[in-house]
């Protein structure tokens, strides 16, 4: 089983090795709205720079809402670092058909796909009505350090935004 940090015995207890063994949580403290269907980076959704060779759990929790129906949610895709030696991420939200927004039985989306592998999110088709997807996937780091972002657009473009909310956050666990 991978352990991170390995603690021998008569290693110093230090505030840095508590540290090292916490995790690093980002929350949005702002909305960002989207009118179009190209992926970007979310400006809050990336991790801190993970160290080559590295092991991690980073997880998305996803808050977010559109107003137009027609938009169909979002979409969203991982920027990761060239040489990552994982390939995989888990996805789970609302199925990409799903625009009933008074349901509480919404249908889903369970997978796992690559990190490029564009995820499309249904809407509620109201501002108010958000709705939350959640991506994870344990990041095995190549040579290279680097980012991990989460990329998001509207599905088709609208004048009208679609939202990704505050208090949306990605967090990482180094576990190796």
């Amino acid at each position: 089983m991978s352990k991170y940090p390995v603690i021998e015995v008569g290693d110093p207890w230090t505030a840095d090795l508590a540290n090292s063994m916490l995790a690093d949580t980002t929350y949005k403290s702002t909305a960002t709205p989207r009118t179009n269907n190209t992926l970007a980076d979310d400006p809050d959704l990336v991790t801190p720079t993970l160290v080559a060779n590295g092991v991690y759990l980073v997880e998305f929790s996803i808050r977010y809402a559109t107003t137009a129906v027609a938009t169909t949610g979002i979409k969203t895709a991982w920027n990761v670092p060239a040489g990552v030696l994982s390939t995989n991420k888990e996805v789970l939200g609302a199925g990409s058909t799903q625009t009933d927004g008074s349901a509480d039985n919404d249908g889903g989306r369970f997978g796992v796909h690559g990190y490029a592998t564009t995820i499309q999110y249904g809407t509620r088709g109201s501002a108010s009505l958000q709705l939350r997807a959640y991506e994870a996937s344990t990041v095995i780091m190549g040579a290279t350090a680097g980012t991990v972002a989460l990329q998001w657009a509207q599905v088709t473009t609208s004048a009208t935004a679609s939202v990704v909310s505050a208090g949306s956050y990605v967090k990482v666990t180094r576990t190796g």
